[in-house]
């Protein structure tokens, strides 16, 4: 019989519980520790979202199981050799930033030439080596800046962080300081003037004399830049740069918002770098390449692939490297490890089994398909391959978002599976799109997880950027690379919300959206994770996609697909519509919005793009991406002809090319009118839709639709009411008129503008239906006659009768079909 633990409560633990401390040498408060009962535990979203209200505050929490849910552990990882990466524990946060010396120099050089009109005539010598001015400007710079270090007296931290731990005298640290006041004091307050004029939008404004007499002092420097003030030296010469593309979406266009590395001289667009620049930078301009080497980018490097019993091996003898074989306490471990990774403990290389593919490597859970170990009865193997806390059918329960996903994802609706020893790390970061996450620890030592409430998301990032600058400025989507550590003291320490879980053997932890977590190792461990997405994760959902679009990174699903698909789903509860259509009435509005700023921009052509037989399901057929933000397309984009194979969003349509906008096209999947009656049928139903309710809410036909010309109308819709009224007038006249293709023609090409549109635009897009109809039928009369006038011909084709009887019953009598012919003749 299982234990009911919990009884009933959703609450998490006592008061008393939830506020004391970990003992150890962190100060952080304590995460929420959840025992559902045996009735709670059934079905997990809706546990979840139960005790999300009070969780989510923090961030994550830890679900304890029922005592007798003991899933068996079904991968015998004896017979498989999994990949394992290297960690440098003492480099997650104490470690120099990534920097090219030949670059600095470069940049230093030029700034005493152009600034202090000399040059440095020696080599700087500092205990007994040359000294690396770029990594002494740094290591100032991750400490504050020059005039923090001499208040706080941090010389001897500078040069520990240049020279991985080691110490220096009195005087040795006077000698430093000496240096950099003496050369690199100015570079920096050059350095902070430019970032608050660039931080301000201001555009470089140097008098065109000047200007010219650096550029011939220059001549290496090949920026296409706007600098000068008066406009028409801002053109380039004709023929220049014909051969310069920018390396994101290789266009060699726009060449006014190129820039070209002073290094280099690869060229990037403004608005293709990551994150995108608003203004031309001041001053001299180096690509991420060249500020980085390929030798100190710091990152996990591929190890070893190892079988469980040499990882062990390997885990153990770290273990006892460090404590011995005596007993620790989990809080000198704790304290240990942030002892390393702020640099103060020496350096330590650990191994981390971490992201296999459970596809490929196998999940600890019990999988139909999978050899069942002899141990395991079978009727228990089932159970729990069908069990709902299954991280292998957790992303596609009913209620979950990603169940609209048919195709696997790695990571996301597939588990990973993690292997880990002692001081092995998961840096700070949050889900893919914002997901939640799930995390089981099979067997092993504890994990120690921290985590952000997501509320405090911004907050976090501030801390990071003003504790870690150097790494900033040397990588800016340095959160998306999950190699950088901080500890929570210094977040504690700048007023952000952080906590600590202590996740056992047949734990689960819970991330929330939007929530930065991390964590370490106690010691040898197996764990697995997925994540899941409930309907109160669509604007969390939202907020990730943007993101994706600022820093232009590839996102991994499309969010306006998975909104598109879960509304024309089956069903959804009340609560899931609510979230539901937030979400959908943005993304309509946001799409409204550019529409119809496109058609005031002159973008009139319009088509609609080809839709897939299914699509019932997220990733049936892989939409393009925008060229400039890496973006899916799945409502709409622009296209030109002098660019067949590429797309733009609608944000990024200037940036496609430089032709006129009428000679670009808007594709698109839904109408406005389309889109809104989505909106509509999620906001009525609120639950199971029938076909027959959707229909119900489709507008019909009729003349009521035209009425919305005839009404006062704000913005856009007036202006473009009148063409469109004029038009149906037009299209109106020529139907009752002899066919002309050429007139035809045109007005089909005119109607584009509009069948776009909202439901005010119905009576257009039945019209031009219209149109297309009576030039088909026109065209097949037409056709038919001269197959019947060449009947002598023995080489003309046949015309079956059934063909003309069709065309009779569609607009019969002879005079109508001579009419016709006679005006194609």
């Amino acid at each position: 019989m299982c234990l009911v633990m919990g009884k009933g409560r959703v609450k998490a633990v006592e008061k008393r519980v939830l506020d004391q401390k970990l003992r150890g040498s962190l100060n952080v408060a304590s995460g929420p520790v959840y025992h559902p009962t045996e009735e709670e535990f059934k079905n997990p979203l809706e546990y979840i979202y139960k005790i999300k209200p009070e969780a989510e505050v923090y961030g994550i929490c830890k679900i304890v199981p029922p005592s007798c849910w003991k899933p068996p552990f079904g991968l015998d990882l004896e017979s498989v050799k999994f990949p394992t990466k290297t960690q440098e524990i003492h480099r997650l946060q104490f470690r120099p930033a990534s920097c090219n010396s030949k670059t600095f120099q470069l940049e230093y050089n030029r700034f005493l030439e152009e600034q202090l009109g000399k040059k440095l005539k020696k080599r700087l010598v500092f205990e007994g080596e040359e000294l690396d001015l770029c990594m002494l400007f740094n290591a100032v710079k991750r400490f504050g800046g020059y005039d923090k270090v001499v208040k706080g007296k941090k010389w001897g931290e500078v040069y520990q962080f240049m020279s991985s731990g080691e110490k220096i005298s009195k005087c040795g640290k006077h000698v430093l300081c000496q240096f950099y006041k003496e050369h690199l004091r100015e570079f920096e307050n050059y350095h902070h003037k430019m970032n608050a004029d660039a931080a301000k939008g201001c555009k470089r404004k140097i008098h065109a004399v000047e200007r010219n007499r650096r550029c011939s002092e220059l001549p290496s420097s090949k920026r296409r830049k706007r600098n000068v003030i008066d406009e028409k030296n801002h053109k380039v010469e004709k023929g220049e740069g014909i051969d310069q593309s920018c390396e994101q979406c290789k266009s060699g266009k726009h060449g006014d918002v190129m820039l070209l590395c002073d290094s280099c001289n690869k060229g990037w667009h403004i608005y293709c770098l990551s994150p995108p620049l608003k203004h031309i930078p001041l001053g001299n301009w180096y690509c991420l390449e060249c500020l980085n080497t390929d030798e100190e980018t710091f990152g996990f490097v591929p190890g070893k692939c190892l079988s469980l019993e040499d990882f062990k091996r390997t885990a153990d003898r770290a273990k006892r490297k460090w404590f011995g074989s005596g007993s620790v306490s989990r809080a000198q471990i704790e304290k240990k490890f942030w002892e390393i990774v702020e640099g103060s403990a020496g350096e330590v290389e650990v191994m981390y089994g971490n992201d296999l593919d459970t596809s490929v490597y196998g999940s600890g859970f019990p999988r139909t398909g999978d050899q069942r170990p002899e141990s395991v009865e079978a009727n228990v193997w089932d159970e729990y391959c069908g069990s709902p806390w299954n991280l292998n059918n957790l992303p596609k329960l009913k209620g979950s978002m990603l169940q609209a996903i048919r195709h696997n994802i790695n990571g996301v609706t597939v588990p990973w599976l993690y292997l880990g020893m002692l001081f092995s790390s998961f840096c700070w970061h949050f889900e893919d799109h914002c997901f939640y996450s799930v995390n089981y620890l099979h067997w092993g030592e504890a994990k120690c997880w921290y985590g952000v409430p997501g509320s405090a998301a911004s907050a976090f990032e501030k801390v990071m950027r003003k504790t870690l600058p150097d790494l900033f400025d040397a990588q800016p989507d340095l959160l998306f690379q999950l190699v950088t550590m901080l500890s929570p003291t210094v977040l504690q320490e700048n007023k952000v919300p952080v906590y600590t879980v202590l996740q056992e053997p047949g734990n689960f932890v819970i991330t929330f959206p939007k929530s930065f977590h991390a964590g370490f190792n106690f010691g040898l461990n197996c764990a697995e994770a997925v994540n899941f997405a409930t309907a109160d994760w669509l604007p969390h959902g939202g907020s990730g996609a943007e993101l994706y679009r600022l820093y232009r990174k590839p996102a991994v699903i499309s969010h306006e697909e998975l909104l598109c698909v879960v509304a024309k789903g089956n069903c959804y509860d009340s609560e899931g519509s609510i979230h539901l259509k937030k979400e959908l009435l943005r993304i309509y509005s946001k799409e409204k919005t550019w529409r119809e700023q496109l058609w005031k921009s002159g973008i009139l052509r319009s088509s609609p793009m080809f839709l897939p037989e299914c699509s019932d399901s997220v990733g049936i057929e892989e939409d393009p991406t925008c060229i400039i933000c890496q973006q899916f397309l799945h409502l709409s984009a622009i296209v030109c002809n002098c660019r067949p194979s590429v797309f733009a969003c609608l944000e990024h349509w200037k940036h496609l090319c430089e032709c006129e906008p009428t000679k670009l096209r808007l594709v698109y999947r839904y109408t406005l009118a389309e889109l809104h009656v989505m909106v509509q049928d999620v906001e009525k139903s609120g639950g199971c839709k029938t076909q027959e309710t959707k229909n119900s809410q489709r507008p019909s036909s009729g003349t009521k639709r035209s009425s919305a010309f005839n009404k006062n109308q704000e913005g856009m819709q007036v202006s473009q009411a009148r063409p469109a009224k004029d038009w149906l007038l037009r299209a109106s006249k020529i139907l009752h008129e002899v066919y002309s293709s050429d007139e035809y023609a045109t007005l089909l090409k005119e109607a584009e503008q509009f069948l776009w549109g909202g439901s005010e635009m119905d009576r257009v897009r039945d019209v031009a239906k219209s149109l297309i109809q009576a030039k088909i039928w026109a065209e097949a009369v037409s056709d038919c006659l001269s197959k019947v006038e060449g009947e002598a011909n023995k080489d003309s084709q046949k015309v079956h009768l059934e063909f003309i009887d069709e065309l009779l019953r569609v607009e019969p009598g002879h005079q109508k079909l001579k009419d016709y012919a006679e005006s194609e003749n």
